[in-house]
């Protein structure tokens, strides 16, 4: 079984077993705080636990957890950190849960939260024919993809670094929108 799939999934027991078992206290207005932050996803991916970005992000969101999760509830994300202490994965939840706001900052590569199955893979897409635009255009279909926890089909573009997950367990369901977003490093 492929690294990044045994991650993900790792990934995903834990942020199922976070939302069922978390204890946050509800703080005042934490979307407020968490919307300044968000866009700072992309400073942290790859970076050192010790680098005052990524140390600045995690304080500033009131990220929890130790070992290989960061959980920034307020924020909408998780961050995945690797053997060598640095955020490898960055988890975004687009969606409100019971324990997750939604993530509030701009998605990669031009994804929209409105984005469905169809439309990501038109824009991860490529043209039949280079040089010859008249020729159509090629779905981007994903590299590797699965339906790991039953319930959401995950669709890994590994040559953007990017795995969408959609809110339907079906690669065939093409109006299926975009629950969350994994950016890897």
């Amino acid at each position: 079984m492929n690294k990044l799939f045994q991650i993900l999934i790792v990934l995903a027991l834990m942020a199922i077993v976070a939302t069922a078992c978390s204890t946050q206290a509800v703080q005042a207005k934490p979307e407020d705080r968490a919307v300044a932050n968000t866009a700072a996803y992309e400073t942290v991916l790859g970076k050192s636990l010790q680098d005052t970005d990524v140390a600045d992000f995690i304080s500033s969101n009131n990220c929890s957890g130790t070992g290989q999760l960061r959980m920034c509830n307020a924020a909408g994300i998780v961050l995945w950190i690797d053997q060598a202490e640095k955020v490898e994965t960055v988890y975004l939840y687009l969606n409100k849960t019971p324990d997750f706001a939604a993530y509030k900052g701009s998605l990669p590569l031009g994804l929209s939260r409105n984005d469905t199955m169809a439309s990501v893979e038109d824009k991860f897409g490529q043209p039949k024919v280079e040089h010859a635009p008249q020729a159509g255009w090629e779905l981007g279909l994903p590299d590797e993809s699965g339906t790991p926890d039953h319930i959401h089909y995950w669709a890994m573009y590994k040559r953007f670094g990017v795995t969408v997950i959609y809110n339907s367990p079906y690669a065939s369901d093409k109006g299926a929108n975009i629950h969350a977003v994994l950016v890897s490093k």
